[in-house]
């Protein structure tokens, strides 16, 4: 019986205890061809790319289909934070102006089918952070959810950062989280893809992964910007800068609870940012400092 418990145990380390190994990477689009493309997003449909400017300015669309690139959108802030529906033919946005010298954001959709904007929420001083929940759109306004159409129990948590900490909206209640301390700086949270747990940023700390109650907390190390791969895997970027140059980023993955952590090669003379990671997990985008985005494909072994 002990031989058998121990086979076990081991034959779960083994199958826990993978790697991601790289089969190819190709330049996806260069700078010179797009105008400098960053922050890239996968559609929920795998079937295209959104990337803005460096600054969030504006939206493009790189069609996996046919390699054709369009621009949906040139306004101010319209890259930060961009939502896409299950579907992959609905986004929303936000757009930044200035109202007698004062920020403001409004909420947009963008329609792929009939390739018109429309919007949501008019120019306010509040922050709207948008979310999707399949094809229905909600959004937290006024450190409230504005549910809309969506049902309750349709609703999976909605993380964001409000003065700096976590903060986690359900259907039925506000929560603040605090996992790391009151006095942490939080950056990038970002769900798992079942719901069950948190990764997220504390500035000059690194990357954590925690569950829904802020609770059992796993250090990862650096590895910002991070991207659900899967459940169980995580990709970042671990960036050297020297207060006002970027000197050096390469793409890093962690499992969460951080006992295997790896660098994904990528081209020697390249700076890999801001991965982006597609549905099923095989491909990852990122851009360089000069806004090419280059495709990896991948392998869990």
């Amino acid at each position: 019986m002990k031989k058998l418990l121990l086979f076990i145990a081991l034959f779960g380390q083994i199958l826990v205890a993978q790697t991601i190994e790289v089969t190819s990477v190709k330049q996806l689009l260069a700078s010179s061809e797009s105008g400098g493309m960053y922050h890239p997003v996968f559609s929920p449909t795998g079937d295209y790319l959104l990337a803005t400017s460096e600054n969030y300015l504006g939206l493009k669309m790189y069609s996996f289909n046919d390699q054709q690139l369009k621009t949906l959108t040139t306004e101010k802030g319209a890259g930060y934070g961009v939502q896409i529906s299950r579907d992959g033919q609905t986004i929303l946005y936000r757009k930044n102006e200035l109202i007698n010298n004062r920020l403001h954001i409004s909420l947009k959709s963008y329609s792929l089918k009939d390739q018109k904007q429309q919007q949501l929420i008019a120019p306010t001083r509040e922050n709207i952070v948008p979310k999707f929940v399949g094809n229905k759109p909600l959004y937290v306004k006024g450190n409230q959810l504005v549910k809309n159409q969506v049902n309750n129990a349709e609703i999976s948590p909605v993380i964001c950062i409000e003065n700096q900490k976590m903060v986690m909206y359900t259907a039925i209640e506000r929560k603040v989280l605090t996992p790391n301390g009151e006095n942490a700086s939080y950056i990038w949270p970002t769900l798992s893809p079942d719901g069950k747990k948190i990764a997220y940023v504390v500035a000059g700390k690194g990357t954590f992964v925690c569950d829904l109650n802020g609770r059992n907390v796993k250090s990862l190390g650096k590895l910002n910007a991070p991207q659900w791969l899967n459940n169980n895997w995580l990709v970042g970027m671990d960036d050297i800068d020297d207060g006002e140059i970027l000197l050096s980023s390469t793409l890093v993955a962690a499992t969460i609870d951080g006992t295997i952590r790896q660098t994904l090669p990528t081209p020697a003379s390249l700076m890999a940012m801001y991965p982006a990671v597609s549905p099923d997990g095989q491909q990852i985008v990122f851009n360089t400092e000069g806004g090419d985005l280059y495709l990896l494909n991948v392998v869990l072994k």
